[in-house]
């Protein structure tokens, strides 16, 4: 049984630590769970997005801070989705029916990225995936 005290660290600096979720790793086991071999970078994250992924050099790039452990992984486990998706079509082909489906959305009104199929489906994915696997094994 883990105990609160083992939990508990005092840094050098004389600060209390406090053992949390190391974002690197659960994503990278994640990402070796879909049976990808995606690399995961933290900080390079595009505009206001939670995180983004580059189809060409198959990179998942995620911001250095989420508000919940929840958010982390529903983020993680929809640029995985991208990334399935990027496997399975090659990336040409992906960036290809990407950019087509932003420019349909585009031509509804809608934005090119918020409104774009890839984006919705993995959105509905990912959060379904978390419900489905994850939640029990990340609170």
């Amino acid at each position: 049984m883990i105990k609160l005290k083992d939990l508990l660290e005092i840094s050098p600096t004389g600060y209390l630590l406090v053992e949390r979720i190391d974002y690197y790793d659960t994503a990278k086991y994640l990402v070796k769970q879909y049976k990808l071999r995606s690399k995961v970078t933290f900080g390079k994250v595009r505009g206001q997005n939670k995180a983004d992924y580059d189809w060409i050099k198959d990179v998942i790039n995620l911001r250095k801070s989420y508000p919940s452990v929840k958010e982390f992984i529903i983020t993680v486990l929809h640029e995985i989705d991208h990334a399935t998706d990027r496997k399975k079509m090659g990336w040409r082909k992906y960036e290809k029916d990407y950019t087509e489906a932003g420019q349909d959305a585009e031509d509804k009104g809608g934005d090119f990225h918020d409104d774009n199929e890839f984006e919705e489906k993995a959105e509905s994915w990912a959060r379904k995936e978390y419900s489905r696997k994850w939640k029990q094994k990340f609170k």
